[in-house]
């Protein structure tokens, strides 16, 4: 039987038709470890619409990346998947079955970008504007959900409606890929969106302080309802699974920690992470070399997945069916938001590195991480 691969250009596909995010990825030597990795989970992939590879090789690099992480996490937490129907994108099977339909956040149809703009784009990862980036991040969420929520097939059946998943609780896993520092958002603003439950402190007549719930999301001109959960559009929807990590990074780190690439090159990660101290305000530095720990710290496919559970949906997701991910339930009081975290991070960031003037490139990763952290605040 002939091996798979997403390398190989798709029947009728030529070069020309490919995407720069695609060629430069498919012919980088830094991305040996990574390449390997997709490949061999590609290998158990089941393509039930015959349409993954040339998505993958053309527009819809990022989002196949994406969807292809999520069966990783999936598979690696034991689930057995019915893939026998094209949607929605993945059926767990057992005694807690879920209904998963991906979706990710786009850049507008026909936008054209130049080279010096992407690239100089790509290294300022931090946004000029933050609070004007992190209301398009949630105008971006909304659009995407709401699409989701509104599809109906040739049949005019919802995806909750679909005969084989009947009574299934109806989950959405999405990713942001708008513009490129859409990454940079984490689950926090989501579950603003998703539970209207952030507090804007205002002043009354008196000059009194007032703690008043968001109630709609602004970016521009538009605006969107806070708290879709609470809404009737949404009581079908069971949850929300949330990452911004399942990028061509991870499948870098964790090829390269299966020893997947050259020798000549080394990988880090640095950012911040979550403080354990329930007192603490703030996100602690880190930095590692990657490879450069023992077997029990190597990074998952579910690391960086967060599933938000609907308090209000009709169908909703069983204890324990998607457990390897950090999980968020709105409690009783519907003030606050409970977390059960597994291993995780806040932001972060891959350097890809080779030895400076033939030097170990190892070497190299440890002395730029050590420099990163001297320097965090």
């Amino acid at each position: 039987m002939m091996t798979r691969s997403l390398f190989d250009l798709a029947r009728k596909m030529t070069p020309e038709k490919v995407s720069r995010e695609f060629r430069d990825f498919s012919g980088a030597h830094a991305y040996t470890a990574a390449r390997r990795l997709m490949d061999e989970t590609f290998a158990d992939f089941p393509d039930v619409d015959h349409s993954f590879v040339r998505e993958f090789q053309t527009a819809g690099f990022s989002a196949r990346v994406f969807e292809l992480a999520l069966f990783a996490a999936l598979r690696e937490q034991g689930k057995e998947l019915d893939r026998s129907s094209p949607a929605p994108d993945f059926l767990t099977t057992g005694d807690t079955p879920v209904a998963i339909e991906a979706t990710t956040t786009n850049p507008p149809q026909g936008e054209t970008t130049d080279d010096e703009d992407i690239a100089a784009a790509v290294r300022r990862l931090i946004p000029d504007d933050m609070e004007e980036s992190q209301a398009e991040f949630t105008m971006q969420i909304g659009k995407a959900l709401r699409r989701k929520l509104e599809h109906r097939d040739a049949q005019g059946h919802a995806y909750w409606e679909k005969p084989h998943i009947d009574g299934v609780p109806f989950v959405i896993a999405v990713q942001s890929f708008h513009n490129p520092s859409a990454l940079i958002h984490t689950v926090s603003s989501l579950a603003t969106y998703l539970y209207g439950i952030r507090d804007i402190p205002t002043r009354d007549s008196r000059g009194s302080l007032v703690l008043n719930s968001q109630v709609e999301h602004r970016y521009k001109h538009k605006s969107i309802p806070s708290g879709l959960f609470a809404q009737p559009e949404a009581e079908h929807l069971a949850a929300v699974i949330f990452t911004n990590s399942a990028t061509v990074s991870k499948f870098s780190r964790m090829g390269t920690e299966r020893g997947y690439g050259p020798e000549d090159v080394a990988m880090a990660r640095v950012g911040l992470a979550y403080d354990p101290d329930p007192n603490a305000s703030v996100a602690v530095p880190f930095g590692y070399v990657i490879g450069d720990y023992g077997p029990q710290d190597h990074e998952t496919f579910s690391e960086g997945f967060h599933i938000l559970h609907n308090p209000w949906t009709r169908t909703p997701v069983a204890a324990g069916a998607l457990d390897g991910f950090t999980e968020h339930r709105l409690q009783p009081d519907g003030r606050t938001l409970t977390t059960i975290r597994h291993p995780d991070y806040y932001l972060s960031r891959t350097w890809i590195l080779q030895g400076e003037d033939g030097g170990n490139p190892v070497q190299t990763a440890h002395r730029r991480v050590q420099q990163y952290l001297e320097g965090a605040p």
